[in-house]
């Protein structure tokens, strides 16, 4: 059980922890980004989809987008952490479930 268990924690975490990307700008913010940084080359117009900064390269008052860019990591190092956790409750959870599945199996061979 353990073993099932485990393996279920690892992809989960896995998945919050690799699957993520950076958090998602919304389609006015990206147009008015990538019209500011049409002469920088597409590599930064292609950035202007994080939230964090295209509110940085767009913003007009210093104060709401540190708030915004703030919100948006804190939001982003949640995640993260979650499946971090997850991630290694998952490998522990699957090594004692190995480990117990493997010593179940010796003391099966040396009672038949």
């Amino acid at each position: 059980m353990l073993l099932v268990v485990g393996v279920i924690l690892v992809i989960a975490g896995a998945f919050l922890t690799f699957g993520n990307s950076a958090p998602r700008a919304d389609a006015d913010t990206v147009a008015k980004c990538q019209e500011r940084m049409k002469d920088q080359g597409t590599e930064m117009r292609e950035r202007c989809n994080e939230a964090a900064f295209a509110t940085a390269m767009t913003a007009t008052d210093a104060n709401a987008a540190a708030r915004a860019i703030s919100a948006s990591n804190n939001s982003e190092v949640g995640g993260n952490a979650i499946g971090m956790f997850l991630l290694g409750l998952g490998l522990v959870l699957t090594a004692a479930g190995g480990w117990a599945l493997r010593k179940r199996a010796a003391t099966q061979r040396t009672v038949a």
